[in-house]
């Protein structure tokens, strides 16, 4: 019984599946065209089908004449997509397309009236046409159709300005090298040549390369392409080709000859077993462990995910104890214990332990335990350990890992050096670590390092923004003090000027009544001055906590107050009648609007104003507190506002260029935004978003933990979804 006839009819198949696909994910022009070619690529395979099939040549011949419709469209379904992927209609494209077109509209009706194949020859898989004369002219456009689209695809190579279409081209092309010489030996049996033709398998090929580069918008590099084909190549030569051989000799031994239908299915066999077994047999392990070994598989699973998380925390205390707990829950620990670089003092200081605490907290760099772990890569147990320290630093080894019971370490590096360890105890259900473990354990030792890098960077980022905000309020403490000098100037001189008059006045009520109310009044007023400057003198820990916007712009205004009237300005204020507070630090506002203000007098000339304005505004679904300082100076040029935020730039003489950078960052800090508009001859608005605090958190105690803060407002409002829902 004949087989050959199930290869095009597969190949139908998949060639038909392909264009659904295709034309389903989009309806373009390259994809219609695409499912075109596809669809007279099924009718060729049904051709060959029919022919192999059929055992009756008067039948067979009849097939092949209604399906030869397939081979005959071909060629120009090829043009076609081709001429639509380059996208260009440069005249030899269109002249080629209607040539080709025109062609198989001959061949259509030509085979119409059977002029193309005069009978059919029987060969050892089935029958194949004998051709007339006229059949050169359906070679003539296959050639021509192969010509037309490894032109394109060389000049999209060479001019396309697509890099995805170069991809793609190129694809196309590493897949038309594999096709067109197995294509072409379907055209030889019909001159006479006895080869079996492979071109439904090739077409198939081609298809489905070309299928996977129009549909995935990731595509493959080509290198790695032309890698794992090679690879393969290179397997099937080791492996399947001596099985294959085997299986031919112990054919022979067996039944005396060879079938080639059994030895062909044979050899797909263990091509598709050697393609398959490595995806399969992933798959199958991991299903495995899913439904038998389900707490292992959970707690690699949380290793992993833990693993992508790590990097984003920031601080390193709760850096180590999330590690360290995570660690200790999912592996089921009875201790373990991280210990860091401490470079103050030259050694490794645990920072953080679970369970019995280790004998030894401290460890020199010079120390030999330190030393055999330094020449470690990845997490080892105490027995490797061992093994690879020297023969003087093996009993220091065994003993420190024996008085603390570690059964495995796990050093934390980053660009080889030793910034710490991780040693982990026993599991409380007495496992023992596996390969997989610490496999996954030198995954998370890795992450950890880089987490830990990031935390001392972080640390070291924060130092020097608080140096810089402490400069910037130091300049800005000067520039208040002298202001404020000359405004208690003033009050001062009314003060001796009353000492002075009270001895010779001391009987004039009227004059002791007045003149000793002002005085009082102008002493509350020094204090008030005096009380607001030290508050913004000092630098103290940052709190968050909920503060009312229009009293913080007040105690500014205050402040600021003698600095506008030097300047011969007028410092207006507009404040909400019942603005929401917001949660803030209020040092850190309080710095904000100084310098804000600052610049706004320093931007106006005098006889201008400047107008500090207090809002509730709502941002989408956010409710936010907003603060706007406008002036009405000389404004800025668009090139400028593009940079206003960047540190150092500024367009002042004897400036900084830190204040706006400094401003920026305490409000994105807070949560908040900041937007300037300006108009050159009619001043600047610097607008400040705050998000205000909800109704229902306003009551809870203040934390200095703004992220403590986020949780809790993420879980008010999921309360408050689920109450609306």
């Amino acid at each position: 019984m004949k087989y050959q006839w199930l290869i095009p009819l597969a190949a139908a198949i998949g060639n038909a599946a392909l264009g659904i696909v295709v034309l389903t994910r989009d309806r373009q022009k390259l994809h219609a065209a695409f499912a075109a070619m596809t669809c007279t690529l099924v009718l060729w395979n049904l051709d060959i089908f029919g022919l192999y099939f059929f055992a009756d040549p008067e039948i067979a011949l009849v097939w092949a004449q209604v399906f030869r419709v397939g081979p005959i469209l071909a060629p120009t379904a090829v043009i076609l997509f081709a001429y639509l992927f380059a996208g260009r209609g440069e005249g030899w494209r269109m002249w080629g397309m209607w040539a080709s077109a025109i062609l198989s509209a001959v061949l259509l009706t030509l085979n119409a009236f059977a002029l193309l194949v005069v009978r059919l020859q029987q060969l050892s898989w089935g029958y194949y046409p004998v051709g007339t004369r006229l059949y050169h002219l359906l070679t003539f456009n296959f050639i021509f159709a192969l010509v037309y689209s490894i032109a394109t695809l060389f000049l999209e190579l060479r001019t396309g300005d697509s890099p995805r279409k170069r991809l793609q081209a190129r694809l196309w092309v590493l897949a038309a090298t594999v096709a067109i010489p197995l294509g072409l030996t379907n055209l030889l049996p019909a001159y006479g040549v006895r080869v079996y033709p492979l071109g439904n398998l090739a077409n198939l090929v081609y298809v489905g390369v070309v299928a996977y580069a129009i549909i995935r918008h990731r595509l493959m590099d080509i290198d790695v392409v032309v890698t794992k084909g090679m690879a393969y190549l290179a397997v099937a030569s080791i492996l399947i080709a001596p099985t294959f051989g085997l299986t031919l000799w112990l054919q022979r031994l067996s039944f005396g000859r060879l079938h080639p239908d059994f030895s062909f299915a044979i050899l797909v066999m263990l091509v598709a077993v050697g393609v398959l077994f490595p995806a399969l047999r992933l798959r199958a392990e991991s299903r495995i462990e899913q439904s038998f070994f389900r707490k292992k598989h959970e707690y690699r699973s949380v290793l992993a995910a833990f693993t992508h998380s790590i990097v984003r925390i920031l601080d390193r205390d709760r850096l180590i104890r999330e590690l360290a707990s995570t660690l200790s829950e999912t592996l089921q620990l009875d201790r373990i214990a991280v210990a860091l670089s401490d470079d103050g003092r030259n050694t490794f200081t645990v920072r953080f332990s679970l369970g019995m605490a280790p004998a030894l907290d401290e460890f020199a760099k010079g120390d030999r335990f330190v030393g055999a772990l330094r020449r470690c890569r990845d997490a080892v147990l105490r027995d490797e350990l061992e093994g690879r320290a020297s023969a003087t630093e093996r009993p220091i080894v065994s003993k420190v890992c024996q008085q603390n019971g570690w059964q495995v370490c796990i050093p934390l590096s980053t660009g080889g050096n030793l910034m710490g360890f991780i040693s982990l105890g026993g599991k409380r259900n007495f496992d023992a670590f596996f390969a997989e473990d610490l496999e996954l354990l030198g995954t998370v030792a890795a992450e950890a390092s880089v987490a830990l890098e990031n935390a001392r960077l972080y640390e070291e980022l924060k130092k020097s923004q608080d140096i810089i905000r402490r400069a910037d309020r130091l300049s800005a403490l000067g520039t208040l003090a002298a202001g404020i000098a000359h405004e208690i100037r003033n009050p001062l001189v009314s003060i001796q000027t009353f000492f002075q008059l009270a001895p010779d006045r001391l009987h004039d009520e009227e004059f002791f009544t007045t003149f000793l109310r002002m005085t009082a009044k102008e002493v509350t007023r020094i204090s008030d001055l005096i009380t607001e400057l030290l508050s913004f003198a000092r630098s103290p820990a940052r709190s968050l906590r909920p503060i009312d916007l229009n009293e913080s712009v007040e105690r500014v205004v205050t402040l600021l107050e003698p600095e506008a009237r030097k300047h011969g300005l007028k410092l207006a204020t507009e404040m909400a009648e019942a603005a929401a507070p917001v949660r803030a630090d209020a040092d850190q506002i309080k710095q904000v609007l100084i310098n804000l203000i600052l610049n706004a007098i320093q931007a106006t000339k005098p006889g201008g104003t400047v107008t500090v304005a207090t809002r509730s505004v709502q941002r989408g679904d956010v409710m936010a507190g907003e603060v706007e300082v406008a002036d009405t100076g000389e404004g800025m040029p668009r090139e400028q506002l593009d940079h206003i935020f960047d540190p150092f730039f500024t367009t002042k003489d004897k400036g900084t260029g830190l204040g706006l950078a400094i401003v920026h960052q305490i409000v994105v800090e807070h949560g908040g935004s900041i937007s300037v508009d300006s108009t050159q001859g009619r001043g600047t608005r610097f607008i400040v978003d705050l998000p205000v605090v909800e109704p229902n958190l306003a009551s809870e105690s203040p934390s200095d933990d703004p992220t403590e803060y986020e949780q809790s407002r993420f879980r008010h409002e999921a309360q408050r979804k689920v109450l609306a829902s």
